[in-house]
């Protein structure tokens, strides 16, 4: 993947993803996006903050996503390391990511509003925050689908928004968000 990544291409990769993964159906299977990618996938009670990790080690590859977590935050935190694997990981760029001389980690820490690479053991930037979460949005929420399932609903409604959200097992506000990205509906969201 390009050093930065447009958001065309982060659709295109999750869209490659999804296909080779063969989990092109609602709500996306993430075991089989998991599989694809030849990630373990560990549910573990974290701090809070700290919504997902990916650790790679060697040719291991493992997610930790916090338990304690909602399901639907739980499903986009494991889309979200999906994505720094695909976006911002190279087998050559071994040193780049240390925490220690035997591991490299890409951490979610916190909030998409958390300037994340100002914490403690973050390994990531503000801006490898905001395309891992596009990969997470484009992963779980495919455009093809939205439009497919949204095409006999009134977006204006929050009960068609909420339906959906519940349909790709995501919350509603990131279904509103994904909704105004793709142009399928404006809305006015509450912040």
């Amino acid at each position: 993947m390009n050093a930065k990544p447009e958001r065309h291409q982060i659709e295109a990769c999750a869209t490659e993803v999804l296909r080779g993964a063969q989990a092109l159906e609602v709500p996306v299977d993430l075991s089989k996006v998991a599989q694809f990618l030849d990630v373990t996938v560990h549910y573990d009670n974290l701090e809070d903050k700290v919504s997902g990790v990916l650790v790679i080690k060697d040719a291991e590859r493992h997610a930790i996503v916090n338990a304690g977590h909602h399901t639907n935050r739980q499903r986009f935190s494991l889309a979200h390391e999906f994505g720094h694997l695909k976006l911002h990981h190279r087998d050559d760029s071994g040193d780049r990511l240390f925490v220690d001389t035997s591991m490299r980690v890409y951490q979610r820490v916190g909030s998409p509003t958390d300037d994340a690479d100002s914490q403690p053991n973050s390994q990531t930037t503000p801006r490898e925050e905001r395309e891992a979460n596009q990969f997470a949005s484009a992963l779980l929420m495919p455009e093809h689908l939205i439009r497919r399932e949204a095409q006999n609903l009134d977006l204006g409604e929050e009960s068609d928004v909420a339906y959906l959200a519940r349909l790709f097992g995501v919350s509603d506000q990131a279904m509103a968000i994904r909704l105004q990205q793709l142009h399928v509906v404006n809305l006015v969201l509450d912040q």
